[in-house]
């Protein structure tokens, strides 16, 4: 069972979400406090040191995000809840953590929390809050992706992917030195995630860090040769946008 506490200015919301933990989650979530705010979410996190917390991002005053710089090191579950797909969703897909669209939908509430119970089952060790609050900080640029694997999640910098290969449902990073890693997500799941962060789709197979291609070989899409020697074919129709985010 996990103890939980949920933060929404909006009193709405929580009588919504409460209501749906109630009915659907009962025997795996006890809501054990709620709060209005970050100062009010802060308090009730100390005094009931709960397993999970459902946290808005925006709110009067401080964010979701503040609560969590101003938290610190604490063994617990965040889920974000947001009526906003906007920027911030960005960095918390950047650091696998859970998030709810409002309205919240029944079957993705309960595959949130059932993430969170497997986590805590498995004992995975988790240092994507960090990376979320390090992501969000006023002026700081992403520099790293916890990467879902089959056992937990990895931490990777941005500057280690040379590209990433399609292989059906999962996606196969190729790394700096020669190491590989395979990701239990779709490549077309990490172009959208790492747009406008120096990679491109090049092929319906293919996803590559533009600073790690080495020599573009001409072609009908041409193909590039990538930092660790490996030549990639490029489609016809992605020719166009490598070039232009090439330079040329």
């Amino acid at each position: 069972m996990l103890n939980a506490i949920l933060i929404d200015d909006e009193a709405n919301a929580r009588e919504k979400l409460a209501f749906m933990l109630e009915q659907h989650c009962a025997t795996s979530v006890k809501l054990v406090a709620q709060a209005r705010n970050v100062e009010e979410g802060l308090e009730a996190i100390r005094a009931q040191r709960p397993d999970l917390i459902f946290l808005d991002v925006e709110m009067p005053g401080e964010s979701g995000f503040d609560l969590l710089r101003r938290l610190g090191k604490a063994d617990l579950d965040v889920i974000f809840t947001t009526a906003h797909d906007h920027y911030a969703i960005k960095a918390i897909k950047f650091a696998a953590v859970d998030y709810l669209l409002k309205p919240i939908d029944m079957d993705q509430l309960r595959e949130a929390v059932a993430r969170v119970l497997e986590k805590r089952r498995s004992s995975i060790t988790d240092s994507r809050i960090d990376q979320l609050v390090e992501s969000t900080r006023q002026g700081a640029g992403v520099t790293s992706l916890s990467v879902p694997s089959q056992d937990g999640f990895v931490r990777v910098k941005l500057a280690d992917i040379v590209w990433c290969e399609a292989e059906r449902y999962f996606t196969i990073f190729h790394l700096v030195g020669g190491k590989e890693l395979v990701a239990t997500r779709s490549l077309g799941d990490f172009e959208e995630l790492l747009a406008g962060s120096g990679f491109v789709r090049i092929h319906h197979g293919h996803l590559v860090g533009t600073e790690h291609i080495v020599r573009y070989i001409k072609g009908a899409g041409g193909q590039v040769v990538m930092s660790d020697g490996k030549t990639l074919d490029v489609s016809r129709r992605k020719k166009d946008e490598l070039m232009e985010r090439m330079g040329r």
